[in-house]
């Protein structure tokens, strides 16, 4: 039985047996450290756990090629902590993009 995954680049849904994105043709199944195959993208994850813990200095921003804004919300702590409070939601709402305009994974 087939089940629906997201995109490791696009965030489109796929099915999880799917060697290629159908919609941006990018490779999907990647060797993961445990020996099996990835079938879900954590990036969602990992970049809310980012903005979660070091998101006023902007480290979020930092490591999804968002220099930039990454520096206004170093100098700015997070716009006093506003900033960083509208893009842990933005986050856990699947609308977070990386440099390229990719959008993250959702969380759940």
């Amino acid at each position: 039985m087939n089940t629906s995954v997201f995109c490791r680049y696009c965030g489109d849904h796929i099915i999880d047996s799917a060697p290629d994105c159908e919609h941006c043709g990018a490779e999907q199944h990647l060797p993961s450290a445990f020996g099996g195959v990835s079938s879900k993208n954590v990036q969602g994850f990992f970049a809310f756990i980012y903005c979660l813990l070091l998101g006023v200095f902007g480290v979020h921003r930092f490591v999804y090629g968002r220099k930039r804004s990454g520096f206004f919300m170093l100098f700015t702590l997070g716009g006093v902590g506003i900033w960083w409070l509208a893009d842990l939601i933005t986050i856990l709402a699947g609308r977070f993009e990386d440099a390229d305009g990719n959008i993250l994974s959702p969380i759940f």
